[in-house]
């Protein structure tokens, strides 16, 4: 039916932050790749069921517009006989694995925290599927029901319950996509990419290879943590030192545990008294060798 008009169909694949226009890292809505950036720089998201070396297709807002900008103009000036399909998606032209994308995202929001958080980002990678259930609940639902006991006790209305309760159906959407790789044709797109000029790609950029993943999702989470959440940029030095606070705490905390089950093993068990004594004899054996050698010198 299209065939006499000048038609194209335009089908790019997750949407996300400007990369440089308006301004790097715009955004204004929690849609899509957003949302769960979001949820993982405030420690909500401790786990995700996904393909450690899957494909995640994301592409700029910017370059999405100028893309379409550009097969508006060719579309205009060549006439087909079918519309043409423009796939536009980073997936076979410049990939970005989930392992490195959720490594830049916990990094990015480590050095650029959010005003408030739960706990520190982290990222652990569920496969198989099947163990998703398991860490959901260790490491979603028993922190937000103990969250809304100290909310409880304190007076004020529960809410981890519900957010984590829809974050699980969010999630488990997901992981339809989250486990699978598509590998979709280009051909269309890099002859369009072609036919521009110099001028023209400078001016409306969106050469997918161009992308700098690391550099992009820095901006990405920046931009997250300036136009959605809207916090205090001057506040930065303060929120990386609350942070720092949240990793002493847990560090201290991890030891503590490691501390009270290895007593615990060394109560119940005649073989980990052995071990634990042939442990502390060789530290202290080292410890006086050292203080004999500081001595000498």
């Amino acid at each position: 039916e299209a065939k006499d008009l000048p038609v194209a169909i335009f089908r790019p694949s997750i949407v996300g932050a400007a990369y440089e226009e308006p301004l790097p890292g715009w955004i204004d809505c929690f849609h899509g790749s957003a949302g769960i950036f979001v949820a993982t720089g405030k420690g909500l998201i401790r786990t995700m069921c996904c393909a450690r070396h899957g494909v995640f297709d994301l592409v700029p807002v910017d370059y999405v517009n100028n893309m379409l900008i550009a097969i508006g103009w060719i579309t205009a000036l060549n006439k087909t006989s079918q519309p043409l399909v423009y796939n536009y998606n980073t997936g076979t032209i410049n990939p970005i694995t989930y392992y490195k994308l959720y490594y830049c995202v916990t990094t990015s929001y480590l050095v650029n925290p959010f005003d408030e958080i739960f706990r520190r980002p982290y990222i652990m990678q569920c496969r198989p599927a099947f163990l998703w259930p398991y860490l959901h609940f260790i490491m979603h639902r028993i922190p937000g029901y103990l969250m809304d006991l100290i909310l409880r006790v304190q007076g004020k209305k529960p809410m981890f319950t519900k957010i984590y309760g829809k974050l699980n159906k969010a999630l488990n959407q997901l992981h339809f996509f989250t486990m699978r790789t598509w590998n979709l044709s280009h051909g269309n797109y890099d002859k369009l990419l072609s036919i521009l000029s110099e001028e023209d790609r400078r001016t409306f950029p969106f050469d997918l290879a161009s992308i700098d993943w690391k550099r992009y999702i820095e901006i990405f989470c920046m931009g997250t943590k300036k136009y959605l959440l809207k916090d205090n940029m001057s506040n930065l030095d303060r929120a990386r030192q609350h942070i720092k606070r949240r990793r002493r705490i847990r560090y201290t905390f991890d030891f503590i545990m490691f501390l009270l089950g290895t007593y615990l093993l060394y109560l119940r068990s005649r073989i980990a008294r052995e071990i634990w004594s042939s442990v502390l004899g060789m530290c202290l054996n080292w410890l006086s060798k050292v203080r004999l050698l500081h001595y000498k010198s």
